[in-house]
């Protein structure tokens, strides 16, 4: 990549709304300084409060999936999980992307619950999410469900995602909350 335009790539992000990106091994402590980066970097673009908070809290919703879901691990410590985290702004709303790897088994039932999620309105999300805070987690889950309906009742249109196949095995999930 370097050996095109760096400077090419950044004008290309800028020309998007992109804000921020990350795209590698992340881990709790990575979110704690980036989380203040965008935090003040909103406050410098006047954002307001409330959207501020939104997008700040739709960020560690996805930076956990990464860290907790993500099948490809740092190879020296597998509490790091590997993916992407997209910030921006198009049109006066913000967008937040991440994306990582899933095995195809658990992307069949994340896509279901998801189908299910972009379906409901606000007063079903609010009383879904009451539901499942009284339930018992998942041995499996480490509240995967619960982030995914506070992003959609939050978000100001209906989450859009994808599953991209990469192999028999793997796809590569990707999901995107509009403020």
């Amino acid at each position: 990549m370097l050996k095109n335009s760096i400077y090419s790539y950044k004008e290309a992000l800028d020309k998007e709304g992109i804000i921020f990106t990350f795209c590698g091994p992340v881990s709790h402590d990575i979110v704690e300084g980036i989380g203040i980066t965008l935090k003040n970097q909103m406050q410098i673009d006047e954002v307001n409060t409330t959207t501020t908070m939104k997008v700040f809290s739709i960020f560690i919703e996805q930076v956990q999936n990464v860290i907790h879901y993500s099948q490809e691990r740092c190879e020296k410590s597998f509490d790091f999980g590997k993916g992407i985290i997209v910030i921006g702004n198009n049109d006066g709303k913000h967008f937040i992307v991440g994306g990582n790897k899933i095995s195809k088994s658990k992307g069949a039932i994340l896509k279901s619950n998801l189908n299910d999620l972009v379906l409901m309105d606000k007063d079903e999300l609010k009383e879904l999410y009451k539901q499942k805070r009284k339930q018992n987690d998942n041995e499996e889950s480490k509240g995967a469900g619960i982030g995914f309906i506070e992003m959609a009742r939050k978000s100001s249109q209906p989450l859009k995602y994808s599953f991209e196949k990469i192999d028999e095995e793997y796809s590569f999930f990707s999901i995107e909350v509009v403020i």
